[in-house]
């Protein structure tokens, strides 16, 4: 009774306030005051919330077994019976994106010295230079470079009043996997040059370029591309072509894989599908010093299937795996006060704010979070520019010095 009588007082103290000119209590309107527990309250609530560790429970299916069944006839009845075939493996997440490239191998000029040049002679640009090196070999009996080169040499490397110390000629980049784009204001010089396979298209578009001043928004917007293919037998010299609305691009393989390795699947190359980057290895040599890898889903996809771990025990460079993170993990970033050995500390002397979550990694990078932010809402500086950071708020590159934390079912913490 006690309790209620001192609740109802507050609640009326709170509801209501007593006016001294009127001599009356007066009922408020609207209660916009209220009364703490106790005076340092709010204080006391905000610091013991900056003590909560928000941990999250991984669960990355990347692949399990399926139960397909399938409808067969036995006996003159449909019978629902599971599949036994195949290894019934499904992957949870998308292998790869839609766009498929196909691996191309293209003809480059690069300049060289005439000794390397000799080693294939069928390869220099200039024809005429070819035909006489090829005849100068012939007076020898056979084709000798090491003759052939002492022979300008003795010239001072002149050939018809042209210095040939260094000739032109023909290469093939094998590493680039190419895909078909249709043409757009994204087209500028440079990306035509650098891009585009064809060599005829290439001039095709650099010609249409050059006559719109060297403006793709004029010269590859819908107006524009008609424009071109209304007149591209001249924009080809006075040769007749067909109209070009789509053109081979061609880039470095980079991180591409192929999509099998039997028949043509073998040159056919995808990139990984966004968000799949599930797995980022920190390995270590016998020097403790530290070296980084994202595992891609494909990999880890295969190694699964096998019975292995997610990810491998040791890199190209055979230095031992430390941990790897996922989305979510949580990693500790200690002081070098803190560190014991080098690679653990105590429990006790974790403090909150150095606490950061794994978001995302790419390649050899790898991007965090303080622990307490789940969602920004205003960019900072502090969180980077795509509001996640390799540093910590103090600057410090957390892949080079954190240690992986490990949350057990009642929410301890483990090092």
């Amino acid at each position: 009774k006690r309790y209620d009588l001192q609740r109802k007082l507050r609640l009326f103290e709170q509801t209501s306030y007593f006016d001294v000119k009127e001599n009356k209590q007066v009922v408020r309107d609207i209660p916009k005051e209220f009364i703490k527990p106790w005076d340092s309250f709010t204080t006391d609530a905000r610091n013991e919330l900056e003590k909560i560790v928000v941990s999250f429970k991984q669960n990355l299916r990347v692949i399990n077994k399926t139960t397909n069944k399938y409808l067969t006839y036995e006996n003159g009845k449909k019978v629902l019976k599971p599949q036994i075939k195949g290894d019934s493996w499904a992957i949870r997440k998308p292998l790869h994106k839609d766009t498929v490239f196909a691996k191309v191998s293209l003809q480059k000029i690069k300049k060289v010295k005439l000794s390397e040049a000799l080693k294939n002679p069928e390869n220099i640009v200039d024809k005429r230079f070819r035909s006489e090196i090829l005849r100068i070999g012939a007076t020898y009996g056979k084709f000798d470079p090491d003759k052939i080169n002492k022979y300008f040499k003795d010239r001072k490397y002149l050939y018809e009043k042209t210095d040939i110390s260094k000739v032109a000629i023909y290469y093939f980049e094998t590493d680039n996997a190419a895909v078909r784009k249709s043409l757009d204001t994204s087209f500028t010089e440079k990306t035509i040059k650098e891009s585009v396979t064809d060599s005829g298209i290439q001039k095709i578009l650099l010609n249409h370029l050059a006559m719109k001043n060297n403006k793709p928004e004029q010269a590859f917007s819908p107006e524009g591309i008609e424009d071109m293919n209304r007149n591209i037998t001249t924009l080809n010299n006075g040769k007749p072509h067909q109209p070009i609305f789509k053109v081979r691009i061609y880039e470095p393989i980079g991180n591409k894989f192929q999509v099998g390795y039997t028949g043509n699947k073998k040159t056919k190359y995808v990139e990984a599908a966004k968000g799949t980057n599930l797995f980022f290895a920190i390995y270590a040599d016998d020097a403790g010093n530290r070296s980084y890898e994202t595992i891609a889903l494909n990999i880890v996809a295969e190694r699964l299937k096998q019975g292995l771990k997610a990810v491998p025990e040791r890199n190209k460079k055979e230095h031992e795996l430390l941990f790897h993170l996922s989305p979510n993990d949580l990693v500790y970033v200690p002081t070098e006060e803190e560190l014991i050995g080098g690679t653990k500390c105590r429990i006790e002397d974790i403090k909150a704010s150095r606490i950061y979550k794994m978001v995302s990694c790419t390649g050899s990078q790898c991007f965090f979070i303080p622990n307490n932010i789940a969602y920004p809402i205003v960019q900072t500086a502090e969180l980077g520019a795509n509001n996640k950071s390799e540093k910590s708020w103090d600057g410090i590159m957390i892949k080079q010095v954190c240690i992986k934390m490990f949350i057990n079912r009642l929410g301890e913490m483990i090092m």
